[in-house]
């Protein structure tokens, strides 16, 4: 296969994203062996300057077209409905024959992609390195058995790109998760609440019914069918879309030119993947087609209805009243034939939104500023000339970069850790329960004896420790998930003798006590501290469980103010190079 470079730059005001590139490679156009006018066509976002260069492929891509890089931006591979694709533009092991029926194998035996909006969805299987799933529908079409223009299943591909090198091999196939008749195309996708997990919607021919399905690490779930919204035919083309931070789902249908243009919006629930509110929008305009795009801070809705553009507010209680008409086509024409109208939408990495045309042309529409309202948003016009010819193709991108939901109730697989611990003594040695939250992966412990190392355990939390001798210890434990990282310090008091025996050797008194809040400490000799008979350094304060709770600053005879503790039984520890020299039981009364 030969390969010929063809850069275009383009400046880019904005970057939307640094991290997780798994959209930044586009594959756009036609084959051809040798002219690039015709070839195929990377459009790569990985530089803050956009470029383009021609690739000579046998591959044809028409409206199904997904692809996946990894997180460096790295092309991983790609699927034209037809066929699977790796980075080296080759059929993928086991990668051929996607979507059984006749319009796959009309559009095999004529080397061109599946004629589908939205007919293929990659997404990554949770919290694995290697393991991505292809979601893709069928499309029935004259000469099939079933309802004409609808989708009969709902697939699944399984590829592991840890195989051939890294090229990878599709190791599960057209394996069905749905059956019945169902919406064509308009696979679109968001993260669950929780970061990790996703979500995947389907539409139910000509009802108003949609399953949710929730994707995890270790199945892929169809929940219970929603009935919520209007009903609209599924004979019907378009566009469905999640806003970026996956709070709204949206979707476009044209049925004819002479019927009204169709738009549904609902808030959607990332926990439970339910949708409500719903809101229809209808007009005429003598749309052929129509796409869907949300601005980057999923305010502003764009429908790009063949000749128009339109704007919506999503955030105003009347979205319908916000419509505002963004472009209006300016007629032009490719050749002097073929229109430059508005057809599907994708949000890119840059964070502007590209719009292509129905019609094989070597342009791209550009909403240069789509966070703005009417008509600062700028809707370019065919100013981004490709390189090569594109033929209704436009890749189909969930939002990768979507993070968990702040303060969600479901959130509490991947929240950044939360470090806590609880201990019991025995003797010198003290059992540590693990007691920290939100998924935790690794737990480190530091017993606080001098030099004393970290010691890791990426398996389990809690354990137990023995130390060499009585003293006061500072034990520190560190937990991490995915998403950062927490420590937390507690100070043990260590002995052997128990807090009722070293009060039978009083070596200080606390008077007056009980007391209302201020007591003074007289030093009456150590009795308790074995070799060691200098008087005290410091003094500390333990509630009844043995916790410290106060660090007092006095002096060897002193006055000790607890007045900022509440009523009870307080232990007071006299102590001297972390040694317990004496110990003495106050009654702090209110």
């Amino acid at each position: 296969m030969k390969f010929k470079g063809i850069l275009f730059f383009l400046i880019v005001c904005h970057i939307y994203a640094t991290a997780q590139k798994n959209d930044h490679i586009w594959l756009l156009g036609k084959d051809h062996p040798s002219n690039p006018a015709f070839a195929g066509m990377i459009l790569d976002f990985n530089n803050e300057v956009p470029e383009m260069s021609t690739i000579f492929w046998d591959i044809y891509f028409l409206q199904t077209n997904a692809s996946i890089s990894d997180d460096d931006g790295n092309l991983l591979f790609f699927t034209d409905g037809v066929n699977i694709y790796n980075a080296q533009f080759e059929v993928m092991e086991n990668g051929e024959g996607l979507n059984p029926g006749l319009h796959s194998t009309q559009q095999n035996n004529s080397d061109k992609g599946y004629i589908l909006d939205q007919g293929a969805m990659i997404l990554p299987v949770p919290e694995s390195d290697s393991l991505y799933y292809l979601f893709h529908k069928d499309k029935i079409i004259p000469g099939e058995e079933g309802v004409l223009f609808s989708s009969q299943h709902l697939y699944y591909s399984l590829i592991d790109m840890s195989l051939n090198d890294g090229l990878g091999s599709v190791i599960a196939k057209n394996q069905v998760i749905l059956e019945g008749t169902f919406d064509k195309g308009k696979l679109t996708a968001t993260k669950h609440a929780n970061g990790r997990d996703w979500w995947l919607l389907v539409k139910k021919h000509s009802l108003s019914k949609r399953i949710p399905i929730l994707i995890t690490p270790d199945k892929i779930q169809v929940l219970e069918e929603q009935t919520v919204g209007q009903a609209i035919s599924s004979f019907s083309i378009g566009q469905g879309v999640f806003a970026p931070d996956g709070s709204k789902y949206v979707d476009v249908n044209v049925i004819t030119i002479t019927t009204p243009v169709e738009v549904s919006i609902f808030d959607f629930d990332r926990c439970d993947g339910s949708l409500s509110n719903p809101i229809h929008l209808s007009y005429l305009d003598s749309a052929a087609c129509a796409g869907v795009a949300i601005s980057p801070n999923s305010r502003f809705l764009y429908v790009s209805s063949f000749k128009y553009v339109y704007q919506y507010d999503l955030w105003a209680d009347n979205i319908n009243a916000t419509k505002d008409t963004v472009a209006v086509w300016d007629g032009f024409l490719q050749s002097g034939f073929f229109a430059t109208t508005f057809y599907l939408a994708q949000l890119a990495p840059d964070g502007k939104i590209y719009i292509n045309s129905n019609n094989g042309v070597s342009y791209l529409h550009v909403i240069e500023y789509p966070d703005l309202p009417g008509d600062s948003c700028q809707v370019c016009q065919h100013c981004l000339p490709l390189i090569t010819s594109n033929g209704f193709s436009l890749p189909n991108f969930p939002n990768y970069r979507l993070n968990y939901l702040e303060d969600s109730p479901c959130d509490t697989l991947r929240k950044p850790p939360t470090a806590l611990f609880t201990y019991e003594e025995d003797g010198l040695t003290v059992y540590f329960e693990d007691a920290s939250e939100h998924d935790i992966r690794e737990w480190a412990w530091n017993f606080g004896e001098e030099n004393g190392q970290w010691i890791v355990n990426n398996s389990q939390g809690s354990t137990s420790y023995t130390y060499e001798e009585e003293g006061i210890y500072e034990v520190c434990l560190a937990v991490s998930n995915p998403r950062g990282r927490d420590t937390t310090c507690q100070e043990l008091v260590i002995q052997t003798t128990s807090v009722e025996e070293a009060l039978m050797e009083e070596s200080f008194r606390l008077s007056p006590n009980p007391t209302s809040g201020k007591v003074r400490v007289q030093w009456n000799g150590c009795a308790t501290c074995h070799e060691n008979t200098t008087a005290p350094s410091s003094y500390i304060v333990l509630d009844a469980s043995g916790r410290v709770v106060l660090r007092p600053n006095v002096e060897r005879d002193g006055q000790l103010d607890l007045s900022a503790l509440p009523a009870g039984v307080y232990i007071v520890q006299a102590r001297q190079e972390g040694q317990i020299q004496g110990t003495a039981k106050v009654v702090l009364t209110e």
